[in-house]
């Protein structure tokens, strides 16, 4: 009985000291093992997160510098030019033959008159010449052209009409005096303070008169 016994607990005797060390050896050898490979873990993790933060970062920085780029301030309106902008609307009278009277009155018509003089004349003029509203007869054969205008230092203007103005003309000392009347009157009414006399002339041309009666070879006046 007792050598069964030794042999049944013979295996939980303790170890000799030679046996334990190598087996302490053996643990240290296994946790150092795990240890080292439980760190590479940690150490890939660490490095893995070091380079997201790195790419985030860097991404940020990238972001930043699209946002925080100088932009061109916005171009400011430019004032207007005042010569760019059309003229308002302003009144005109041309002085017509009343077909009941027979006298030359005033029709009112609105014009975009140009801001410069010579042109403005040349509007006005160029009105009158083409003006026939009901009742009312053109003074001016009809078919005459205004060719040009001139306005010299003394505030004489010369108007250039073409041939037709004598040609066509109906002719009598009565229709010539309506016909330079209608003309100066409308000229000196939307001029009163920068013309103060016309010259008529035909084709460029100075003329003696228009249908013989009237003595045209001077610049003309209205009289007071």
């Amino acid at each position: 009985g007792y050598q069964l016994r030794e042999k049944l607990y013979y295996p939980r005797l303790p170890l000799n000291r030679t046996t334990l060390t190598a087996r302490q050896t053996d643990n240290r050898q296994l946790f150092n093992s795990a240890g080292f490979s439980r760190l590479l873990v940690i150490w890939g993790i660490t490095l893995i997160a070091a380079l997201i933060c790195l790419g985030v970062t860097l991404l940020l920085i990238e972001r930043s510098k699209r946002v925080m780029l100088p932009i061109a301030p916005p171009l400011l309106p430019t004032a207007a030019n005042p010569s760019d902008t059309p003229p308002e609307p302003q009144e005109v009278n041309l002085f017509l033959l009343d077909a009941t009277t027979l006298t030359l009155v005033p029709i009112k018509t609105e014009r975009r008159l140009h801001r410069e003089l010579a042109p403005r004349l040349s509007q006005v003029v160029r009105a009158l010449i083409q003006e026939t509203p009901p009742n009312f007869r053109n003074t001016i054969p009809r078919g005459t052209e205004l060719n040009e205008v001139y306005i010299d230092s003394q505030q004489t203007a010369y108007l250039d009409f073409s041939s037709h103005l004598t040609n066509g003309h109906i002719g009598g000392t009565t229709a010539e005096f309506l016909t330079v009347t209608a003309i100066l009157k409308t000229v000196f009414d939307a001029f009163p303070d920068d013309i103060k006399q016309v010259q008529i002339l035909i084709d460029g041309e100075e003329v003696k008169t228009i249908a013989g009666h009237l003595n045209l070879s001077q610049p003309l006046r209205l009289p007071e």
